[in-house]
């Protein structure tokens, strides 16, 4: 990885692991897999609570989906008073790491919309095709290496163009129509679901932003802060911090503010259709030329969504830039400052 640490780490409730974490990676946020948790509380709790065991679960469940970490607290403590729960271990030692489980804590950290270890089932059947307990380090590494590249070799485009053919726009709105071109299926169905809850919420202007709330409603909320001339958007829900893509409540302020496209800061290359070769070319140059490839990718994809509008866009798009790619390849395929830079694989 080059040197650098991920922005966050999901484990089970192992204290080793928590303490090597917050020694070999102190920028890193570390949470705890709540399915894991939560897969205790029967043996935990069903003898203690008895009848009430149900009702305390759904307590505890409203109380992990809270956005404050204020009122976690508060009804963290009316919970325990109102089950008696006052000397129970495994309750204080919950209350004590919430920090690493309860969303209230976590919203602000990106964890791609997850809580849960189960992608790593999948991955962990991927690896043990490869490792045994004679396995030496530098050997599994390169088997792996050379079944990623086969695969992503063989099957990414394919895959691909099998995806874009399944997708289908649900409202017609043109920031739908513009996230289709640039996400994979899997960002795009995802912010597809925002979209169309949005056209079931209205906005309210407020002196520092907007409020915005569910049509049936008539009190509470979610705050939206939207600074347009800088493209700038951020809501009370914190879901593009923790997720990546942005809510509905986000997508309402936009589309009543005449906005018919997704500000480009928040299509995360994460979710961008981006191509095998060009992540690895990410990975063997540094992080200003990084940044200019990412902004090629983007233009390329704006191009590609205005070229689509009519027949006259399309053919004067791939007019120039085939000539635009003839003047490239006469250009040195070398990037000043790459040379002696090793090639690191994500696995």
């Amino acid at each position: 990885m080059n040197g650098k640490a991920p922005q966050t780490i999901l484990t089970d409730q192992n204290m080793c692991l928590k303490d090597a974490i917050a020694m070999e990676m102190p920028t890193t946020k570390h949470a705890l897999c709540i399915w894991l948790i939560v897969a205790k509380f029967p043996s935990w709790f069903n003898a203690v609570l008895g009848e009430r065991y149900n009702e305390w679960k759904a307590e505890f469940y409203r109380l992990y989906n809270l956005e404050s970490v204020e009122d976690f607290e508060l009804g963290w403590r009316d919970m325990v008073n109102l089950f008696g729960l006052h000397t129970n271990r495994h309750v204080a030692n919950l209350f004590a790491l919430r920090s690493l489980w309860a969303l209230p804590y976590l919203r602000t950290h990106f964890f791609a919309g997850m809580t849960t270890t189960g992608q790593s089932k999948s991955i962990n059947a991927f690896i043990q095709r490869f490792l045994s307990a004679q396995t030496r380090l530098a050997h599994f590494v390169e088997q792996v290496a050379v079944a990623v590249d086969f695969k992503d070799q063989a099957g990414e485009q394919q895959t691909m163009q099998q995806n874009l053919q399944n997708l289908c726009l649900k409202t017609g709105a043109p920031m739908e129509s513009h996230a289709a071109t640039i996400l994979t299926p899997y960002a795009f169905t995802k912010l597809q679901d925002q979209i169309v809850y949005a056209t079931h919420y209205a906005s309210f202007p407020m002196e520092d932003g907007f409020l915005v709330r569910h049509h049936t409603k008539l009190e509470g909320g979610r705050k939206v802060y939207w600074v347009p001339r800088e493209g700038i958007i951020s809501c009370s829900c914190h879901q593009f911090d923790f997720s990546g893509i942005l809510c509905r409540h986000a997508l309402r302020v936009l589309s009543t503010g005449n906005c018919f496209q997704i500000p480009e800061r928040y299509l995360p290359v994460r979710w961008r259709r981006i191509s095998t070769s060009s992540t690895k070319l990410f990975q063997t140059i540094p992080s200003d030329h990084a940044e200019k490839v990412q902004l090629l990718q983007s233009m390329v994809s704006t191009l590609v969504t205005e070229s689509a509008k009519s027949k006259e866009r399309l053919d004067t798009a791939t007019e120039q830039v085939s000539i635009l790619l003839s003047r490239i390849r006469e250009q040195p395929v070398s990037i000043q400052g790459t040379r002696d830079i090793p090639i690191h694989r994500n696995l």
